[in-house]
């Protein structure tokens, strides 16, 4: 079955290939911006062999292995972290910082959610789809254990799909301060109703809640590719702007004592928030806009 798949998805890159070459050179571009992953990998390889010029921006903290492989033939490399020992050219490598959904900048200047002040916590727990075993089991039962507190404790917890719901503890889900949700296009509203969030280490959930100020508590996926979601939690955790959690140390108790510290001690979610705001670049977009204009000048 893997062999299969493997075959199947080498003729879709190879007819992706084809079609992003007619494409380049029917549209023509000046420039050619490449984000990592297998789905960029076909139109960079076209432009590669089309002499188009191109850049690589890599929004992880380690670089991915399509970025990798087109590194030396792009003429501009740009990083989300501020990576190093990259073994290129000092003048070709950028630290633009992380693009932001739109919707995001719109949530943080207009500021319209305002947290309740019926309740003393409010908690979110995303990345539900990843390694769902944890978010659905060792989380609830956890988390549970909050509402035993003498605090009005709120939860939104994002289950993944309805499978994974199914399998969450019945008193947790039918609790009437968590509310439980699948997919939500617009993630922001839960984030800026929150005091922390239990997520994740993708780059752009992580960039989000930086960007937002939101303090955070990373449990990395640990089949990412090259372990990519620890080091991007893991470069928050150095500079004292999150906590990080090895999935594999994870239990239930573990996350029960470090969350209830968290409510007991919200001076430390304030310390975490105030590195969030020194370490986040609040005019990406226009840095990026810049470089660019720069190149094709």
């Amino acid at each position: 079955k893997k062999g299969l798949g493997l075959i199947y998805s080498s003729f879709l890159i190879f007819i992706s290939f084809l079609y992003s070459i007619f494409f380049l050179l029917f549209k023509k571009p000046q420039l050619i911006v490449g984000s990592g992953g297998y789905a960029s990998f076909p139109i960079l390889l076209a432009a590669k062999l089309l002499n188009k010029k191109f850049i690589i921006y890599e929004t992880n903290s380690v670089v991915g292995r399509v970025n990798k492989f087109f590194l030396n033939s792009s003429i501009k490399f740009f990083t989300g972290y501020p990576l190093k020992n990259l073994n290129i050219d000092n003048d070709k490598t950028n630290f633009v910082g992380q693009l932001i959904r739109e919707q995001i900048y719109t949530a943080k200047q207009k500021n319209d959610f305002k947290k309740d002040n019926n309740f003393d916590f409010t908690l979110l727990v995303v990345g539900g789809s990843q390694g769902a075993e944890i978010f659905s089991k060792t989380l609830p039962e956890s988390l549970n254990k909050l509402f035993s507190l003498n605090k009005k404790i709120r939860i939104f917890h994002q289950a993944g799909n309805k499978e994974q719901e199914l399998k969450i503890d019945f008193s947790y889900k039918n609790n009437s301060n968590v509310t439980i949700f699948n997919f939500e296009p617009n993630i922001e509203r839960y984030m800026m109703l929150s005091d922390l969030v239990i997520t994740r280490a993708g780059s752009s959930t992580l960039s989000e809640l930086a960007f937002l100020q939101i303090p955070f508590i990373a449990i990395p996926f640990k089949d990412s590719l090259d372990n990519h979601q620890f080091y991007n939690a893991e470069y928050f955790f150095r500079m004292n702007a999150c906590w990080l959690i090895d999935q594999q140390e994870l239990n239930s108790q573990k996350l029960f004592d470090l969350v209830k510290d968290l409510i007991v001690n919200k001076e430390k979610l304030l310390e975490k928030k105030n590195k969030l705001k020194e370490l986040t670049k609040t005019n990406v977009n226009e840095i990026f806009e810049r470089e660019i204009n720069n190149i094709l000048s």
